[in-house]
């Protein structure tokens, strides 16, 4: 478990490079926190070193899901889960059938919205599960950080 407070911009892009630096075909990374706590910054972060070019591309939020081919990882589905109403919507989606039948590295926002999805995912997710939790503090004007030990699957 890895935990660090006060993380800046800065800081939390290079968390992201740290992390794309071990991660593989069938990793899952799961992006949680408030409004505003970071979640879209570590994404673009991460993205950006495994080398996706995402062009003017924004958030996935209203799309739910982006697809990018990497040079060195593959394929990579980032999805947000935040305007999806139930667990049915992801499968209506085709997010579930990507995640198990395809071999891609996956990151999700808001999958918190969702325990069920999350529980099945930690079971039997094709690679590992990597948990990134995300705070801000505004009054504080402060960001913490907080990513699981990845879980080999079926640990």
């Amino acid at each position: 478990m890895k935990f660090e407070r006060d993380c800046s911009e800065v800081r939390l892009a290079e968390l992201a490079c740290e992390l794309a630096a071990v991660l593989r075909a069938g990793d899952i990374i799961l992006l949680e926190g408030p409004m505003g706590a970071g979640k879209s910054t570590f994404a673009r972060a991460l993205l950006g070193a495994l080398g996706v070019d995402r062009g003017g591309e924004g958030s996935p939020t209203f799309a739910i899901a982006h697809e990018y081919r990497t040079p060195g990882h593959g394929i990579v589905l980032h999805a947000d889960f935040y305007r999806l109403k139930s667990e049915e919507e992801i499968d209506e989606t085709g997010m579930s059938a990507a995640i198990w039948e395809r071999e891609l590295l996956c990151l999700i926002e808001w999958s918190s919205l969702f325990s069920e999805f999350v529980q099945q995912l930690r079971r039997t997710a094709p690679g590992r599960v990597i948990e990134i939790e995300l705070s801000f503090s505004a009054q504080e004007d402060r960001r913490s950080v907080m990513i699981s030990d990845p879980v080999q699957p079926g640990a």
